[in-house]
């Protein structure tokens, strides 16, 4: 959470507007700039740190989400907010496994824009309904459903309050003191748990137990 503080004192969220199209890029900072509460940072290589990233990955962009996810400043810790042109098909699906923290269609309201920005700054979520029912239910996006768990590939309960708190947003240190573990054991069960699940990533490994319903956010 933004640190910042306004001139009456009150805590801001500093967000961080990406987007192809200049046009695109200030319609978006006209939305973020009417909330008081939220403190716009006008370039990229800024020196402060944003708190959230809203990204515009509309047709204007050539390059496949995963890659546009990747190359967004301050990737490893910065939650985004991705305007996505279609969310049928695996469209929100791709957006979350490539580390997405919300997924939006790029003709949401003002409100919604601002409510999912500061959702992404508590660490929550926020998703259509459309997307959110798919993901609970455990669709893959083409009619499948994603796989189950079974066996040895099941996750362990620890490994799956280790995964919720990984949803909320904490790192490996927040994560031992909550349940009063060593950050070496909570690697440990990070790795044994992105095995089990075919992640490579913390928010792939969130993205995926999403889809399998082991982690609501």
């Amino acid at each position: 959470m933004a640190t910042t503080l306004s001139r009456h004192g009150g805590v801001v969220i500093r967000v961080l507007i990406v987007s192809p199209t200049s046009g695109t890029r200030r319609a978006l900072e006209r939305v973020v700039a009417r909330d008081p509460g939220l403190v716009l940072l006008a370039r990229a290589d800024s020196p402060e740190v944003p708190d959230v990233i809203v990204l515009d990955s509309g047709p204007e962009s050539h390059l496949p989400l995963p890659m546009v996810l990747e190359q967004r400043p301050n990737h490893d810790a910065t939650p985004v907010v991705v305007l996505l042109d279609d969310l049928d098909g695996q469209a929100g699906a791709r957006a979350l496994r490539a580390g997405a923290r919300s997924v939006l269609p790029r003709h949401a309201s003002p409100e919604e824009v601002r409510a999912a920005v500061r959702a992404a700054a508590a660490g929550l979520a926020s998703l259509p309904a459309a997307l959110a029912a798919a993901v609970l239910d455990d669709k893959s996006g083409d009619g499948t459903r994603a796989p189950v768990e079974d066996g040895d590939r099941a996750l362990t309960p620890r490994e799956r309050e280790i995964l919720t708190l990984l949803g909320e947003g904490l790192v490996n240190k927040e994560i031992g003191v909550r349940l009063g573990i060593s950050e070496h054991t909570v690697k440990s069960h990070l790795a044994a748990m992105y095995e089990k699940l075919e992640a490579s990533n913390r928010a792939e490994a969130v993205a995926v137990g999403l889809r399998r319903g082991l982690v609501m956010l």
